[in-house]
């Protein structure tokens, strides 16, 4: 893999109002001004990277998310927003112009499942789906959709009536990715309510693959995600997931582009796992 094909996942916020219970972030983590993630931005082009995400906390937290976009896809990057999509369809004639990718959460069809697995606040997030799915049928994007679900406890056994939901719905998606729960930053403390074994995992993937063949479905498990994506905090910080915490690799702004380049590049286990864990972006 080479740098410009690592898609470096930048954490421009650690705000969210939602509370999810399988939340990885980290919290508290000071955000930075637009004119500092610019210069970010110009020092990763200059260096190499080429595809941008954007995500949180929630990123559309940020009344500048959009002029973030905008200045990383100006300098030719590829750009993916991970978004629980409240915002989405009232943004879309802006993100028309300057995103690839959009990647949206659902995790159940009714709001207990909902509930239990997020929180209150993302109970009716299918229904959120349903009103992209809807209003992009009668107004197509070029925009991809990346759909992801988190399989735990609470839908484990739910997931082919998932599935046949959103496939009755108007529109499509072009990629659907199921994550086994991994306890990570703030879900850590849910474990014991949202924890799956691989082999239930594996199990249900196999099982929804078969009834589902033609669809895009695809499912990393929670060592398959280990060490499989590269993120900038707030700060500026660069991590990776690793076993139940982060590993610090740099800092994109304080440190010299070669250094950053270093600590990415000639770490084999990261660029293999990486590549084999956003094969949908190519």
């Amino acid at each position: 893999m080479d740098i410009k094909e690592l898609l470096l996942d930048f954490r421009i916020t650690s705000r969210c109002s939602f509370g999810c219970d399988l939340c990885f972030r980290n919290p508290g983590i000071e955000e930075q001004s637009l004119d500092a993630i610019k210069e970010v931005i110009i020092k990763m082009a200059s260096i190499g990277f080429r595809r941008m995400g954007f995500t949180g906390g929630e990123p559309t937290n940020r009344d500048d998310y959009l002029d973030m976009i905008a200045y990383a896809k100006n300098l030719g990057f590829l750009t993916y927003l991970s978004t629980v999509g409240h915002k989405f369809i009232g943004h879309l004639d802006k993100l028309e112009l300057i995103l690839d990718w959009v990647g949206l959460p659902i995790d159940g069809i009714d709001s207990e499942t909902n509930a239990a697995i997020r929180s209150l606040g993302m109970a009716q997030q299918h229904k959120t789906i349903e009103r992209i799915f809807v209003y992009l049928s009668q107004n197509p994007t070029r925009i991809k959709i990346k759909l992801t679900t988190v399989v735990s406890c609470a839908n484990i056994n739910h997931l082919p009536e998932i599935v046949a939901y959103v496939n009755k719905l108007p529109y499509t998606y072009n990629v659907w990715r199921f994550y086994q729960f991994c306890p990570l930053g703030v879900g850590k403390e849910k474990r014991d309510k949202l924890e799956v074994s691989t082999e239930q995992f594996i199990s249900k993937m196999e099982e929804l693959k078969k009834r589902h063949p033609n669809c895009n479905l695809s499912g990393a498990t929670f060592e398959e995600r280990d060490k499989a994506n590269v993120v900038m905090e707030p700060n500026f910080d660069i991590i990776i997931p690793d076993g139940e915490y982060y590993s610090y690799l740099c800092n994109l702004k304080k440190d010299q582009g070669d250094v950053v380049i270093s600590s990415i590049m000639q770490r084999e286990d990261i660029l293999k796992k990486c590549a084999a864990n956003r094969y949908w972006v190519s």
